[in-house]
């Protein structure tokens, strides 16, 4: 048996680690080693829409591995034909064009590289709390970059229809867009920013500045990494705005736990990229397991209803949310099955200690949660398709931690 305190001897301490190991999960639980089980209310690191080890989804792995695993990436194989088809039929509108890559940064950095080679522009915009990727081009987008750049949008968080929120901040829009040094060959939208604090911008001003972009001979990307396939309580993000993006990323949910991921757009726009600027070779593009895996994933969301399904769990929890009170908790936002708790100082504690304290608690009482110091946020991100009697649980849970938080 590994000891806690040996536990990281050989691993590169690049993350925070927690002094349990995990052995074994099926459906929203997982187990330690000791055999204690937890409640996954941050569903991996996002990605278990269809929760842990799903029965159809691990046949589907066996099968594919008894068959074909990789292959060179002049080869094509009939599973990831198949998957192709099935991805771009779940996605509305007129989506003819797909390749399947590893993980969402990649698949972010991709998409923004082939918006560049669409349009011929090197450009790009985003939102400043959005976050799009660990490297590149996506990562000096992101908030984490720690790099302050009129690129990077200002917006309103907003869930009014009838609101003014666009007065103040068009005409800032308006000098940049109107600035002959700039040409945007994209904007990337994260349509509910979750790292970077679980904001929804403004409806009225996102649909604003993709008009204006695309007036100017832009492109939309949606970075769907997270609230693609179901997350945000809608089947993909965009669909809270009313806005056609040109190219939409997927990650994350749609491997379940495996790295695959995804790229959307039209041909119409891949037939502006010159044929000597099309090439790109990444060893695992296209692969035949991980296509099998999006293949199947996307199955068992349509077969099972997963989303129509979720809508009973988001709607109990809107409403437990609704009426959590504690003074630790400033505001809690939820977007669907993406939940944020803000806390604040209370009592002798500043915000950062209880949270801990609050993520540790949980941990004892077998919930496993995430968060952020640096946002004052407890994060909830659970499997779509989690039961009413796991939400019961979530909930005596919860509201026992924050009742007997120490003053």
């Amino acid at each position: 048996m590994f000891l806690a305190n040996t536990m990281t001897e050989f691993i590169l301490n690049t993350n925070d680690f927690e002094s349990i190991l995990v052995n074994k999960a099926q459906g929203s639980w997982i187990w330690d080693v000791k055999g204690k089980k937890y409640l996954d209310c941050t569903s991996g690191v996002w990605c278990l829409l269809i929760g842990h080890n799903h029965p159809k989804l691990i046949k589907t792995i066996k099968s594919q591995i008894d068959n074909l695993i990789h292959t060179n990436n002049r080869f094509l194989s009939p599973i990831t034909l198949e998957a192709a088809e099935r991805v771009l039929n779940f996605i509305p509108g007129n989506f003819d064009k797909i390749t399947f890559l590893n993980s969402g940064s990649e698949a972010v950095e991709f998409s923004i590289n082939l918006a560049k080679k669409i349009t011929g522009r090197v450009d790009v915009l985003s939102l400043k709390d959005s976050y799009y990727g660990s490297y590149g081009t996506s990562k000096s987008l992101s908030y984490t970059s720690g790099k302050e750049s009129k690129m990077k949008l200002q917006y309103r968080k907003c869930n009014s229809e009838e609101c003014n929120c666009i007065e103040d901040l068009i005409p800032i829009l308006d000098e940049l867009l109107l600035a002959e040094s700039i040409q945007p060959a994209c904007f990337v939208l994260e349509p509910i920013m979750v790292s970077g604090g679980i904001h929804k911008p403004c409806k009225k001003y996102v649909e604003e500045v993709c008009n204006r972009i695309k007036n100017a001979g832009g492109l939309i990307i949606s970075n769907e990494v997270t609230t693609g396939l179901g997350r945000s309580g809608k089947p993909f993000g965009f669909q809270h705005y009313n806005i056609t993006p040109d190219i939409i990323v997927l990650g994350k949910g749609l491997g379940a736990g495996y790295p695959v991921s995804a790229i959307i757009t039209r041909s119409e726009l891949a037939s502006k990229i010159p044929a000597e600027q099309k090439y790109y070779a990444q060893s695992h593009q296209l692969d035949p397991l991980g296509s099998a895996i999006a293949n199947t994933v996307v199955r068992i969301i349509e077969e099972d209803e997963i989303i129509e399904r979720s809508q009973e769990i988001i709607s109990i929890l809107e409403e437990f949310f609704g009426n959590l009170r504690h003074p630790s908790i400033k505001e809690i936002r939820q977007y669907g099955m993406i939940i944020g708790i803000q806390i604040q100082p209370y009592s002798s504690k500043n915000s950062s200690q209880l949270i801990l304290e609050i993520k540790n608690r949980l941990l004892e009482e077998g919930i496993m949660i995430g968060l952020s110091l640096g946002k004052d946020l407890l994060r909830l991100l659970p499997p779509l398709n989690m039961s009413v009697e796991e939400v019961d649980f979530l909930k005596r849970k919860l509201t026992k931690v924050f009742d007997n938080l120490s003053p």
